[in-house]
């Protein structure tokens, strides 16, 4: 029997561990707010999508750290950030680090935080930089999962938990496959910038809120086939088993779709305006939307 270790603990299978990712789904009443306010927002900014233009987001890297397991090296932090912009850089999406923010911390008890702990807020709201204007990045040894994240809507209401957290062994050639190749953290931002799983309410009418990606009933694992249906909900579809936002090993990602991409920049517009603001950024606002900040209500 094959096994996996995940952050430091052991699983049969990929089934067994089950949930790469420990993100919540929003309640129906709170996604019909969510999207009321980006509806606001493209009312007001109409020209914002068609414009695009390049965002800059600049990452701090907070390694928590048990003194043994965790300690992260300049090269992996590299290899990671290559990762990240060969997935997002295509849509206008660049992401950058400076190796003197960088932080590592040891202490053995944050570093087994779990996903909505206490002990989570405790070292998030030590450590973190300005979440408004820096994506803060935590490995960590996972919490029995490969990563969590907040969303884009959290940051007014709680901006202490801001950011995303990954196990450390997800990173670059740091542990073991199927799951070393910096994809939960491509996964993770996805969330971060907004994005549901591609499987999020099955084959309910409401899915990712994206019209692009095929609803398919649950998470797919492993390299499933391409070219078989697997668990799509509509005949002649395909489940996007190469989706950045299903639960496929880190080989098989490979995508964000066009709608995807259109909904994490409208979030960026809606609930982090500020990203707007970073130096490099360049998207280009008409006079009626130069400050986006200044037109959100």
């Amino acid at each position: 029997m094959e096994n996996y270790t995940i952050g430091n603990q052991k699983f049969n299978d990929l089934e067994s561990f089950g949930r790469r990712c420990g993100c919540p789904r929003p309640s129906y009443v709170k996604i019909n707010q969510i999207d009321q306010k980006n509806r606001e927002f493209k009312t007001k900014n109409i020209n914002f999508r068609a414009i695009g233009g390049a965002i800059h987001i600049p990452i701090r890297f907070i390694h928590l750290s048990d003194g043994i397991n965790g300690i992260i090296n300049t090269a992996a932090r590299q290899a990671q950030m290559e990762v990240l912009n060969n997935a997002f850089n295509p849509h206008g999406i660049h992401f950058s680090y400076e190796e003197t923010e960088t932080i590592t911390h040891i202490n053995q008890e944050w570093f087994q935080m779990g996903h909505g702990s206490a002990i989570e807020r405790k070292a998030k709201t030590a450590l973190q930089a300005n979440p408004e204007t820096t994506l803060n990045f935590y490995t960590s040894n996972g919490g029995g999962l490969l990563g969590w994240a907040t969303f884009p809507w959290d940051l007014e209401g709680d901006p202490a938990l801001d950011g995303i957290v990954v196990t450390y062994t997800s990173l670059p050639n740091v542990g073991s496959p199927p799951y070393n190749q910096g994809q939960t953290a491509t996964h993770e931002i996805g969330h971060w910038l907004g994005l549901f799983h591609t499987f999020q309410g099955g084959c309910s009418a409401s899915g990712d809120h994206v019209n692009d990606t095929p609803a398919h009933s649950s998470p797919n694992f492993g390299k499933p086939d391409i070219t078989l249906p697997h668990n799509a909900c509509k005949e002649g579809e395909f489940a996007p088993v190469e989706n950045y936002m299903n639960y496929t090993d880190d080989e098989w990602m490979n995508n964000f779709t066009n709608g995807q991409v259109s909904r994490m920049r409208d979030m960026i517009g809606t609930f982090r305006p500020e990203l707007l603001n970073n130096p490099l950024t360049t998207p280009e606002l008409p006079a009626t939307c130069t400050q986006v900040s200044r037109i959100l209500i």
